[in-house]
Order: C-alpha cells, then sequence, then structure tokens
C-alpha cells in the first residue's frame, strides 16, 4: 500500500495490541560477540491486549547492505515498562501514523576500532538471518 518503494518511511503506530511478540537481547560486553551468537539466547516476550507503540521504518530494497531492507519495528508498552523488537503482532485498536522521506543520513564512526574492523565478510547473510 505505500505509494512508492524507492523512498524511506517511517511509522509511529498507537494503541491496544490484541497479540505482541517481540524479542530483546541483553546488552553486551567487549569484546562483543557475533549477532547470531546473541540472538540464540534471546529472551522473547509475548503480551496480550496491551496497549502501547510501534515505532519502525521501511527501507527500500536498494538499501540492502546498509540497512535491513523492508521493515523493521519495535515495541513498548504504555508504561514504558517492557518491549523488543516486533516479531509478530495483531491490532485491536490503533492509530497508524506515516512519514516519508527521499533522504538519508549516515554517521560513520571516527575511531581506529572502526577503522580497523572487518565489516564485509558475511554480514550481510549473518543479519539477514537474525532479523527473519
Amino acid at each position: 500500500m505505500l505509494p512508492t518503494e524507492n523512498i524511506f518511511y517511517a511509522f509511529k503506530i498507537e494503541g491496544t495490541f490484541e497479540y505482541i511478540k517481540a524479542r530483546s537481547v541483553p546488552g553486551q560486553n567487549k569484546p562483543y560477540p557475533p549477532l547470531v551468537e546473541i540472538v540464540k539466547d534471546q529472551p522473547i516476550f509475548e503480551f496480550h491486549d496491551v496497549k502501547g507503540t510501534l515505532v519502525g521504518f521501511w527501507y527500500p530494497s536498494y538499501m540492502k547492505g546498509i540497512n535491513v531492507p523492508g521493515y523493521h519495528f519495535h515495541f513498548i508498552t504504555e508504561d514504558k515498562k517492557a518491549g523488543g523488537h516486533l516479531l509478530e503482532c495483531q491490532t485491536q485498536n490503533v492509530r497508524i501514523g506515516l512519514d516519508y522521506t527521499s533522504n538519508s543520513y549516515l554517521a560513520l564512526p571516527e575511531d581506529e576500532e572502526f577503522y580497523k574492523a572487518e565489516l564485509s565478510k558475511g554480514n550481510r547473510a549473518v543479519l539477514e538471518k537474525v532479523e527473519k
């Protein structure tokens, strides 16, 4: 239903959700383990008839490699005490806000650790596996 799949969209969905399934990984310390290892033990949360907010983005397919194409949402309960990365949801009574832009801004770290990091080896496949 998006007018075009060639620009960026931001969503804010507020209201009551019949069902939410979300995940959240615990905080990590250096040296950081690979993302695929971290998500193996991630806690899964399920909410029923809960009030809260979903915020998220939609990225075009040509952004693959910079970001995960498609939809990406996070949920937080109305009392702001629980939430996570959205895995599944069923809405009940919600308001949907949509914003769009043809602009994107990317800021990269300016430090030795980033300059020496190996960022191109297999990260795309791992990220897609983790996100799906």
